[in-house]
């Protein structure tokens, strides 16, 4: 079976910004607006650039501005909160609640862009979740930082949603010009409140987190061009591998044997509704 460019492109996403969580662990020093306003300034000075080359305009046409400006609002409440998670919580517990981001954007997706979950759909959540609960279990989640986990997974979800109803034909740069654009400014307005600088290999993990979001962000705004949120939002769990891959390599944290069994569950979960989403899209063009 051949992996279709929108799947190559979901899957490149997870794993950047699967190293950006990473990286963001790595800067425990540095103040999370700091953070989030070098990650955000170097994506968007990449953005601007590119754009100017190409002589795209960087706020794309009128009537797609609330949509844009959607996506660029609940993408700053996913990365503010999403960063302060993980300065409160273990990567494995961020990294859990992350992972309702993928119900929610099925789920609003059914009101927002007309795509209704199918029966057998909301089952293969059902596994993907439980796989999710079984792998990573609630260690570590009973604290304050459950609220900020589970806002950055909602307005993370909702993000996404906004960013399906943006019209295919629009430049997948011009998304990722508005998700920096908005988190920049409160970062900077943050930022006085709380400024500390960087220093030593802080600047690395620093350019890192940038540089990885941006293409992170340009893949997923490609692949949410040619598939429907509802089929791709099960590919974040993959994130569960990804995660628990750098957590064992980078962090030393101990695998558990109930791991095993949520992976299993996870992958089960998205495979399956990739293969029924596909049978469905077959059966379409067939009638």
């Amino acid at each position: 079976m051949s992996i279709s460019p929108g799947i190559r492109y979901m899957l490149a996403s997870t794993a950047l910004l699967a190293v950006v969580n990473v990286a963001v662990k790595e800067l425990d020093g540095v103040p999370t607006a700091e953070i989030i306003f070098a990650r955000c300034l170097i994506s968007l000075s990449l953005t601007m650039w590119q754009l100017r080359r190409t002589g795209v305009p960087v706020w794309g046409p009128p009537p797609e501005r609330a949509n844009l400006l959607g996506r660029g609002v609940f993408g700053a409440g996913s990365l503010v909160l999403g960063f302060l998670a993980l300065k409160v919580l273990p990567l494995g517990g961020a990294s859990a609640l992350s992972y309702l981001a993928p119900v929610v954007t099925a789920v609003a997706a059914i009101w927002l862009v007309g795509e209704p979950l199918k029966p057998w759909q909301w089952l293969f959540y059902a596994l993907a979740v439980t796989g999710v609960l079984l792998a990573k279990g609630t260690e570590g989640l009973l604290s304050a930082g459950v609220l900020l986990g589970v806002g950055a997974a909602v307005s993370s979800g909702l993000s996404s949603v906004f960013l399906r109803r943006v019209r295919d034909d629009i430049p997948p740069l011009v998304p990722v010009f508005y998700f920096n654009l908005v988190p920049l400014a409160i970062a900077a307005v943050w930022m006085l409140f709380d400024l500390k600088l960087p220093h030593g290999t802080d600047w690395a993990w620093l350019a890192l987190a940038g540089v990885f979001t941006h293409v992170a962000l340009w893949c997923v705004t490609r692949a949410f061009n040619e598939h429907q949120a509802n089929y791709l939002a099960t590919l974040d769990y993959l994130g569960l591998l990804y995660a628990t891959a750098l957590g064992y390599f980078v962090f030393g944290d101990e695998i558990k044997p109930a791991v095993y069994p949520g992976i299993a569950l996870v992958l089960l979960g998205v495979v399956l509704n990739a293969w029924y989403t596909s049978r469905q899209g077959a059966k379409k063009e067939a009638s």
